[in-house]
């Protein structure tokens, strides 16, 4: 498909760009610079550590779990060292198969499949969805229906969190919305932008991280639109979907098949860890936001407050456990659905014949 191709020929200069200036450099969980170990390397009898390249964006729960000892002590006990790849663009240093295990958004997974042929297995989830609509306090706008056609939405990409809301108002509200065409014009801006812009009316609304205005949202100068809700709290009110746990994720732990099917032991443990990093996330909320306020963007006291106070209640987009079962991987993948519905033109539709991305359960 077109959009498709265009898509990802755009990320792949990007990360060659980001590769040349040295963006994203690999470590290992211990800081070091150890990268030139083989992922195939045996594990087990004390023989050489066995290796799991993995790529994922700076992480609050990654660092704690490091921080503690937690990541040492899991590696002396399962002989398998984590090399860690830190970088925004995930999907595209995957596609250049530079890693085993990945996070990656649930919408990404048939595009990169279908663009680059590799064949991949979702085992487990960790962050939600999280970029909500919003608006100034005084508009009232309560929708996205609510705000005339053809008004400015500042949005922070083209994909990502757009095609999340690209499905949204389809389904919502049969509205057209994606960046160059559609019943709005989206305009691109970083997320760290698009609070003042919103705020000084050069949009109507925009799709903001939440922690990117924390200072509006503090002073309830700006507001969420949709009852408040996030977008993985707006997914079961999409017709046919049939479930009360909260879905549509931003970040899945997603392998390569070859590597999954040919290392079962070392993803059960990924996943254990990951688990083990959920269970200290909840336990030391607040902590992990005041020790690593870098990670959720804020650093007056006032904002590192209203973070950990908003991350107290529903709105908290880490998952209270990264396993997976077959109830909600059902829910979960019903999205694909919603993106075949979209218009032609849309850069986020999938075509009807798209190849079904495989998800695995893995036991605790």
């Amino acid at each position: 498909m077109r959009t498709m191709r265009t898509r990802f020929g755009i990320l792949a200069v990007l990360a060659l760009l980001v590769v040349a200036c040295g963006g994203a450099g690999e470590t290992g969980a211990e800081g070091g610079g150890d990268t030139g170990a083989d992922s195939e390397a045996a594990s087990g009898d004390g023989g050489e550590r066995a290796v799991i390249r993995f790529a994922f964006a700076p992480d609050p729960v990654w660092d704690y779990l490091n921080d503690t000892g937690e990541i040492v002590e899991w590696e002396e006990e399962h002989n398998t060292r984590i090399v860690t790849s830190s970088t925004w663009d995930e999907f595209t240093y995957f596609a250049g198969g530079h890693g085993d295990i990945v996070s990656i958004g649930t919408q990404e997974i048939p595009v990169l499949e279908g663009e680059t042929n590799i064949e991949t297995v979702t085992f487990g989830k960790y962050n939600f969805q999280r970029s909500p609509m919003m608006t100034r306090a005084d508009t009232g706008y309560k929708t996205l229906e609510d705000v005339p056609k053809g008004s400015k939405i500042c949005v922070a990409s083209p994909v990502s969190n757009t095609t999340f809301w690209t499905v949204a108002v389809n389904v919502l509200h049969g509205l057209d919305y994606r960046v160059g065409g559609g019943d709005y014009e989206l305009i691109v801006n970083d997320h760290f932008v698009n609070p003042e812009n919103l705020m000084r009316g050069d949009c109507e609304a925009a799709v903001i991280i939440p922690e990117a205005a924390a200072p509006w949202l503090r002073r309830g100068d700006l507001v969420l639109m949709y009852d408040e809700k996030m977008p993985f709290q707006m997914y079961s009110d999409f017709p046919g979907v049939d479930s009360d746990e909260p879905h549509v994720m931003s970040n899945l732990f997603t392998a390569t098949e070859e590597y999954f099917d040919g290392h079962e032991e070392e993803v059960a443990a990924f996943l254990a860890l990951w688990e083990r990093g959920i269970q200290l996330w909840e336990e030391n909320k607040a902590e992990i936001i005041e020790t690593y306020p870098q990670h959720f963007s804020v650093e007056e006291e006032e904002d590192v407050q209203f973070i950990q106070e908003f991350m107290e209640g529903d709105s908290d987009w880490f998952v209270d456990s990264v396993y997976l079962d077959e109830e909600w991987i059902e829910a979960e993948i019903k999205i694909y659905d919603f993106m075949t519905d979209l218009h032609e033109d849309n850069p986020s539709k999938l075509p009807e014949d798209f190849a079904q991305p495989r998800f695995e359960v893995i036991e605790p």
